[in-house]
């Protein structure tokens, strides 16, 4: 009997063992269970956090394609106005070669007329010059001829 018993006894220290090994098992099941689970907790909070950050993302990058839409815009704009710009040079230069042509046209006859009136003045004045130097001569051989006279009157 006292075999037995040590036999029974001796089981039941293994069955505690076991119990105990079970146990501790189960606890670091639990462990591993709530840590899977913070983990879980974590993963979760990671995908929102990714998710926020991929919803970020595909806002700016709106902005950015807005950004390049209204920089198209505005070249398209700047290439119209240097479009303009070259259309309106080409005017300017067409009528600056006009007013150009039209100014050398105005200006031959204006040039012939002073030429005609300086010639016509040129020509008064030859001619008062003339009868101004007839004049002259006039009295200078007036003025000899009496020098000469009174040479006579006093020699007399």
């Amino acid at each position: 009997m006292e075999k037995t018993l040590t036999l029974i006894l001796n089981e039941l220290k293994d069955l505690k063992g076991g119990v105990n090994n079970l146990t501790k098992g189960q606890q670091e099941l639990r462990q591993d269970v709530n840590d899977l689970a913070t983990g879980q907790q974590e993963l979760r909070q990671d995908v929102n956090d990714l998710a926020t950050g991929q919803q970020e993302l595909r806002q700016g990058q709106q902005g950015l394609r807005q950004d390049v839409h209204a920089l198209t815009e505005g070249q398209q704009v700047l290439i119209q106005d240097a479009n303009d710009l070259k259309v309106g040079q080409f005017k300017l230069q067409k009528d600056v070669s006009i007013v150009k042509d039209n100014l050398i046209s105005g200006l031959g006859p204006y040039f012939e007329g002073i030429e005609k009136h300086i010639d016509n003045k040129t020509d008064e004045i030859k001619d008062t010059l003339e009868g101004q130097q007839r004049v002259i001569d006039t009295l200078a051989a007036r003025s000899i001829k009496h020098e000469s006279e009174m040479q006579h009157f006093k020699r007399a």
